[in-house]
């Protein structure tokens, strides 16, 4: 099992998505949902989704998504799944919207250090960092990933992840963040 997390500074937290654009790039989450858990016909069992949304008007809004046997996510109907979660959403709670899908108001530390308590280690997504390809396959398995979306990261995010996180590259190469995920998913698969 490892994770993805994308982090969006601009996606919008309102419960209505009328233009995927702007909405604060939205289709880049939408993108990353597809390449993150469906693979050809099927939902990828290994793997937790998680969104952070930090547009306005009520971020933070974290949207995780799993496989869950009674899940009926449909690649067409993404964007009602997103905007059910935002609809349900409610400060302090975390719940489920949707079988697999749950909504919270989590931020950015609270994620991360959730994931360090997960044991698995943590991954920033940066062309200076060591190529995946180095990395000991043992170490892609139970991994959590970070991306950023078309912004990537403000200064104060940056030097928050780059203290807490190991830095992964996947070469000189800069690749839409879910072409990323299908390249990490690619090298977690052959593990």
């Amino acid at each position: 099992m490892h994770n993805f997390l994308i982090i969006s500074k601009s996606a919008h937290t309102a419960p209505f998505i009328r233009d995927l654009k702007t909405a604060g790039r939205v289709d880049i989450l939408l993108h990353s949902i597809i390449s993150a858990l469906f693979s050809s016909n099927t939902f990828r069992e290994d793997i937790v989704l998680h969104l952070l949304l930090l547009g306005p008007p009520t971020p933070p809004r974290h949207i995780d998504i799993r496989y869950h046997e009674k899940n009926t996510i449909s690649k067409k109907d993404l964007k009602k799944l997103l905007e059910l979660a935002l609809r349900k959403a409610k400060p302090g709670q975390r719940r489920e919207v949707h079988p697999g899908v749950f909504v919270d108001d989590k931020n950015l530390e609270t994620l991360v250090k959730e994931f360090q308590d997960d044991s698995g280690p943590i991954y920033l997504l940066d062309s200076n960092g060591i190529h995946i390809k180095e990395i000991k396959k043992e170490n892609l398995e139970h991994a959590h990933f970070i991306l950023g979306d078309h912004e990537g990261f403000d200064k104060q995010v940056k030097k928050f992840l780059k203290k807490e996180c190991q830095k992964l590259s996947l070469g000189p190469q800069i690749y839409f963040t879910s072409q990323a995920i299908t390249i990490i998913n690619y090298e977690c698969d052959n593990v």
